[in-house]
């Protein structure tokens, strides 16, 4: 069951109660607006389920450094190192992506690394306000220590779901945004599954012994590893495999943040999410020619992939990466966001917790009425 939330309401709690667990106004504003575009447009295990599990209470106990002062610590005109001094990564990563529009304007190409941060929410934020910008916009980040994956054909959790996200600009109409984990799905989706008691898709979890199970608690109690993106070797897993040592790889040593394959991990040395590393590119696409030009070049190139014919098994037609999840952003709009019962109920009991005021489609007779 879900429950629906006028976007506007739903964004003006979300600021109130990052205000309460201690960030200034502008810091909770770019964090609202942050997980407030993860819901509205169907990241649900982005958005405020985000706020309920990792910000509000890392923030209210002190793991979330709440009065940080993210920092530059090296900088030529190109690329630069910002140190998150443990701060919100939705907040630092957008200053991270402010940081790299603003090079790349000055020179083609800007790009930031980012080290002592924390969980950054959905990297399709960052990239596609490049985008409405004119630029091309990349994102990427690792989850610090913390292992939730073992390598390709291996026993040892030992990285990331290392999401990576790229946009690209158009004239008019809906850009490319492309916002992915490495693994075949982030593993929200599976813990989500679990607290509502649900099974998931085969494909999504592998035991030690390579077959799949459609068991979430099999995660949970590390008897099953989330599959690569691909799956197995056989049919590709090697591809997401390899893009997530490579987000290890940008957002770890290049920065000095933490990484999940790191000496230690083979012995059982205990890991955790903290000192979290991002990365920032953006490119200028008039230091190639005609920016105008070329963002027309992209709108015909992505209506001439929707506008191709369906496969018959093809229920929802052809489309590209951004436009589904613009549509839902229109529907969010127009008949409010959709959350998970669950997440409703612990933004209420969050609100309860904190003295702020829940939007009225939140009020606990509205959710008993869901469920």
């Amino acid at each position: 069951m879900t429950v629906r939330v006028p976007l506007a309401d739903l964004s003006s709690f979300v600021r109130s109660v990052l205000a309460e667990c201690g960030l200034d106004e502008q810091a909770a504003g770019t964090a609202a607006d942050v997980i407030t575009y993860a819901d509205a447009h169907g990241f649900t295990t982005h958005g405020t389920n985000g706020l309920v599990n990792i910000y509000a209470p890392r923030l209210l106990d002190g793991r979330i450094a709440a009065d940080a002062a993210p920092r530059v610590v090296r900088e030529t005109s190109g690329a630069a190192l910002l140190d998150g001094d443990r701060g919100l990564g939705l907040v630092t990563m957008d200053l991270a992506m402010d940081i790299a529009m603003d090079k790349a304007r000055q020179t083609g190409i800007g790009m930031v690394a980012v080290r002592n941060s924390t969980h950054f929410g959905s990297a399709g934020y960052y990239t596609q306000k490049a985008a409405a910008a004119g630029l091309i916009g990349l994102a990427m980040t690792n989850c610090g220590a913390q292992g939730v994956a073992p390598p390709l054909g291996g026993t040892v959790r030992m990285l990331g779901t290392n999401p990576i996200s790229a946009a690209v600009p158009v004239t008019e109409g809906v850009p490319f945004v492309l916002d992915m984990s490495t693994t075949v799905v982030a593993t929200g989706k599976i813990k989500a599954a679990h607290r509502e008691g649900r099974e998931v898709p085969r494909e999504w979890l592998v035991r030690h012994d390579g077959t799949p199970t459609t068991d979430p608690a099999a995660f949970m109690a590390e008897e099953a590893d989330v599959a690569w993106l691909g799956g197995p070797g056989e049919t590709g897993g090697a591809k997401g495999f390899g893009l997530a040592l490579l987000v290890d790889l940008l957002c770890g040593p290049l920065s000095g943040s933490a990484y999940g394959p790191r000496p230690g991990v083979l012995e059982g040395q205990p890991a955790g999410d903290d000192n979290v590393g991002h990365t920032a590119i953006v490119i200028d696409p008039s230091a190639f020619g005609s920016a105008h030009d070329i963002a027309a070049e992209n709108r015909v190139l992505l209506d001439t992939v929707a506008n191709s014919p369906a496969a018959a098994y093809a229920t929802r037609g052809v489309t590209y990466p951004g436009a589904p999840e613009a549509a839902r952003y229109e529907r969010s709009r127009r008949e409010g966001v959709e959350l998970p019962l669950p997440v409703a109920e612990g933004l209420t009991a969050l609100a309860g917790r904190l003295g702020v005021t829940a939007p009225g489609a939140l009020a606990a007779q509205d959710l008993r009425a869901a469920a």
